[in-house]
């Protein structure tokens, strides 16, 4: 059986292949694919990148790559000047390769150049899309449009620890710490890179949980230049800022090419000083209004005592002109009423005088003496005059007193006369 067919070895097969290959595809191919991983080695500094090609989330072709350490650092330098970008997992580049085959590693491309400007399109491209995508689900501007606390106290603060922006944010904060109490709490992210979505989306996360515990969230990044940004244009990234419940205040270390997160952030004050000047600027602005409010209100105060004091000044004028004015007129109606009252005293006791003098006339002719005189008599019974007959009895002695003397009389009965009365003067 062995002697009917032809049997050819693995390496026989691989050497055939590397054949076919090298004699078919001896030239260089421009090829575009997306980066599934970069695989770079820092120690050898070659690079062996995992290329697929998809449709949606299907993968219709894969295949490995092969960079050499010279060409990678030209390629990569290079990539960086044009896009601001390293090459990183997740681009779609356009790379001039060969293809070569290893009897032990298979089928390979080797990239000898990569063309910058084709992905910063594709950058552009995709960066622009997410931008309509946002807006269409209505986001874009929603962080932007919640109010901001008039002082920011308690700041939840993305970052590295040891970052040189994280510590400029700091040392601004601390020069202020004598006169305003501002809290922050650091949650740790990497800020670029491969990982750096999935990593600031995670923090971004765990705050949300306990987001009213803060006042608004910082994302800063200092020292890296505008090398690694194309994550802050990542959807699932932006997504989470333009839709966090508190405002998102970015400086991610960089003033050129702004990135959709700094887009949809509440402010985007470019670095981490920036950022720390924007927080302790709300209280000193604060304390400005406060500080020119006391010194409005101490001059608005001034100006109301100054008014009152020259309202009270004429009003006291007024009343001391009133008041004589009252005084005068009063003394007057007191001259006159004391002119009344004397001249109707006067009156008064003449009329009065007039009175008396005339009493005192009646009085006088009404003494015994002037009576007697006009005929009168006065009969008087043991000195006490008589009014009635019936006052004396017959026999006892009476006196007659007249104007010049007095006659004797004894009482009589009683006799009758044509008048039905006693003579009581007989003899007369």
């Amino acid at each position: 059986m062995e002697a009917d067919r032809k049997i050819y070895t693995l390496s026989d097969l691989a050497r055939s292949i590397r054949s076919i290959i090298e004699r078919h595809y001896s030239s260089t191919y421009w090829i575009k694919a997306e980066v599934a991983k970069l695989n770079h080695y820092p120690r050898s500094g070659h690079c062996y990148p995992d290329l697929v090609e998809k449709s949606g989330d299907q993968i219709m072709a894969q295949m490995r790559a092969t960079i050499w350490a010279g060409d990678y650092k030209f390629i990569n330098e290079n990539f960086i000047r044009v896009t601001g970008e390293p090459l990183s997992e997740g681009m779609s580049i356009l790379f001039q390769s060969s293809v070569t085959f290893h009897p032990v590693y298979g089928l390979s491309l080797q990239i000898h150049q990569v063309e910058p400007a084709f992905t910063l399109g594709q950058m552009a491209f995709e960066k622009q899309k997410t931008i309509e995508r946002l807006k269409t689900e209505g986001i874009f501007d929603l962080n932007k449009s919640l109010e901001m606390p008039l002082l920011p106290r308690r700041l939840a603060v993305v970052s590295v620890e040891t970052s040189k922006g994280y510590h400029d944010f700091l040392k601004i904060l601390s020069g202020y710490q004598n006169r305003f109490t501002v809290w922050h709490h650091l949650f740790p992210a990497l800020l670029q890179g491969d990982k750096a979505v999935e990593s600031l989306t995670a923090q971004l996360r765990q705050i949300r949980k306990k987001y009213e515990f803060f006042d608004l969230v910082a994302i800063i990044r200092g020292g890296g230049g505008d090398i690694g940004l194309s994550c802050y244009d990542h959807y699932t990234l932006t997504r989470e800022i333009a839709n966090f419940p508190i405002p998102v205040i970015t400086g991610i270390g960089h003033a050129t090419n702004e990135t959709i997160s700094e887009m949809v952030a509440w402010e985007n004050k470019v670095t981490p000083t920036d950022v720390a000047y924007f927080v302790v600027g709300r209280f000193t602005a604060f304390e400005e209004r406060v500080k020119a409010a006391q010194a409005s209100l101490s001059t608005h105060s001034q100006q109301i005592l100054s008014a009152e004091n020259q309202h009270l000044t004429r009003l006291a004028g007024t009343l001391r002109s009133f008041s004589a004015k009252i005084l005068q007129k009063d003394q007057y109606m007191l001259s006159v009423l004391l002119g009344r009252l004397q001249s109707g005293a006067k009156r008064f006791l003449e009329k009065e005088n007039r009175e008396l003098d005339h009493q005192q006339q009646r009085i006088h002719l009404l003494k015994p003496e002037h009576i007697l005189k006009r005929g009168f008599s006065i009969t008087l019974l043991n000195g006490k005059s008589i009014k009635s007959e019936q006052e004396v009895k017959p026999g006892e002695l009476i006196t007659t007193r007249l104007f010049d003397g007095s006659i004797e009389s004894k009482v009589q009965p009683k006799k009758k006369e044509n008048d039905g009365k006693a003579d009581l003067f007989p003899g007369h």
